[in-house]
């Protein structure tokens, strides 16, 4: 799956920043990345246009390269969803929306919700030259997440990436109950992949479970994490770097390994599917020796465990070979 910015938003984004000064954006690109850092919330540094094509430049490729990975688990589970209708909330400049388009293009309806007027406007902006209709014709709602309390419309797919992490957790708890009722196919959640990120999709997962929601992924279960003593689950994805995006970034090397947590939820009622026959997400990179792959995996049942494939059971271990960090493991023998 390419995780790369589609070629008319790059092209769209290059537009958009033409004739501004590079040293700018880059002074106002690493201000960004510090506050992205220090876990500040946007719309402390994204105070004007400038600031919003800094952010475009230097963070949409890694946010939407995050959210493409996560929908392509989305598509893995459930091959045949076919969202024709989306929410992107907390918007951004539409990097989510993007994403769902590039995987679904028949989606004919998308609907954004953003309260910075310089991502709004971005937003508009990068749809119009969009190959999408629904991107060219997205309708964008400026309103508060923290005061958000009714989604007027029900929608197949929705979308919260990278917002969450600014809210209170009972606010997030909050939005979260609110986006359930009006979705109904899948409600996507990504954040950032840190301790403090995971621990609160735990307690929005468990509060979604609690209301009746079921989870789709990353957890083929139920129950409570079983990750402690300072683990926690997250993913990466690895993004390649145009030589303006080193530049902008005053990175030295070629690619950036984007760290995310993620959920898929789908709401009460919901149509679900048996995960039957896997034996769990893969956790980490896999450990490869010479008479068999070591996988660590949060199980079916709930539990933390390796799982030991053997070369010697030669159609198991080829398929094993192609597994990686965040794919669902087929079943391989226990070595707990």
């Amino acid at each position: 799956m390419d995780v790369r910015l589609p070629a008319d938003l790059r092209s769209a984004i290059d537009a958009a920043a033409d004739g501004l000064g590079q040293s700018a954006l880059a002074e106002d690109a690493r201000r960004l990345s510090l506050g992205y850092r220090e876990g500040q919330p946007s719309s402390r540094f994204v105070r004007k246009r400038e600031d919003a094509l800094a952010y475009a430049l230097s963070r949409m490729p890694a946010t939407y390269a995050a959210v493409t990975a996560v929908l392509g688990r989305l598509v893995d589970a459930r091959p045949d969803f076919r969202p024709r209708t989306l929410l992107d909330v907390g918007a951004g400049p539409g990097t989510a929306s993007w994403a769902a388009l590039e995987l679904w293009p028949d989606i004919d309806l998308a609907a954004m919700i953003e309260n910075n007027r310089d991502f709004i406007r971005l937003a508009r902006d990068l749809g119009l030259g969009a190959p999408h209709v629904a991107l060219r014709e997205a309708e964008i709602r400026a309103e508060d997440l923290a005061d958000l309390r009714q989604v007027f419309g029900a929608y197949d797919l929705t979308i919260v990436s990278y917002a969450l992490t600014e809210l209170e957790l009972p606010v997030a708890q909050r939005l979260i109950g609110e986006l359930l009722r009006s979705t109904r196919g899948y409600l996507v959640l990504v954040e950032p992949g840190t301790t403090r990120d995971h621990g609160r999709l735990m307690a929005l997962r468990q509060a979604a479970i609690a209301a009746g929601a079921s989870v789709v992924a990353p957890c083929l279960h139920a129950e409570p994490c079983p990750l402690g003593g300072g683990d926690w689950c997250h993913f990466t994805v690895r993004l390649p770097r145009s030589r303006a995006h080193m530049r902008l970034k005053a990175a030295t090397v070629p690619f950036e390994d984007e760290p995310y947590s993620y959920l898929v939820l789908a709401p009460a009622g919901a149509a679900t599917q048996s995960q039957g026959g896997e034996v769990g997400r893969v956790l980490k990179p896999p450990r490869l020796g010479k008479a068999a792959i070591v996988f660590d995996v949060c199980a079916a049942d709930g539990r933390q465990r390796s799982v030991e494939v053997p070369s010697r059971d030669k159609p198991a271990f080829k398929a094993a070979k192609k597994t990686g960090w965040g794919d669902v493991l087929s079943p391989a023998r226990d070595i707990d």
